[in-house]
């Protein structure tokens, strides 16, 4: 039985004011599903992007604006975005608290990719970077 310690699990403060830890991971076992939790300080946002995989964004607390294939809706606790596969999206915290998300992935590793970044590739959660953040391809000179 694999079993993951949430309060064990790092966080990554993969930019100021956005903290991300992942629960399940290819990193931790996983073979189907990431699930991962982010907290975004008020003003802070996930930048538009998308994946090859559906994505399932749950909020716990706070508010958030989210956008989704051109669609934009403000949402709060007890709502969950279901965003499709390939579908652009990114999302703001609003209000005065932090925006705090459960997301769940259909693939345990996250790759990301950035609209406003098209040539480079991010994952995380593999075997080899634990669980981390990383840029595939390099910055241009």
């Amino acid at each position: 039985m694999l079993v993951v310690d949430h309060e064990q699990e790092g966080w990554e403060e993969w930019r100021p004011g956005v903290r991300s830890r992942a629960w399940a991971t290819a990193t931790s076992g996983a073979r189907q599903v990431r699930i991962a939790e982010q907290i975004l300080e008020p003003g802070n946002h996930a930048p538009l992007h998308w994946h090859y995989f559906e994505e399932n964004i749950t909020i716990l607390r706070g508010k958030g604006r989210f956008h989704v294939d051109g669609e934009t809706r403000e949402l709060g606790p007890g709502n969950t975005v279901i965003v499709p596969s390939m579908a652009v999206h990114g999302f703001v915290s609003i209000g005065d608290e932090d925006l705090h998300i459960v997301a769940s992935m259909g693939w345990p590793v996250n790759e990301i990719n950035y609209v406003d970044d098209p040539d480079a590739i991010y994952r995380a959660g593999e075997y080899g970077d634990s669980g981390r953040r990383r840029r595939l391809v390099p910055a241009a000179s």
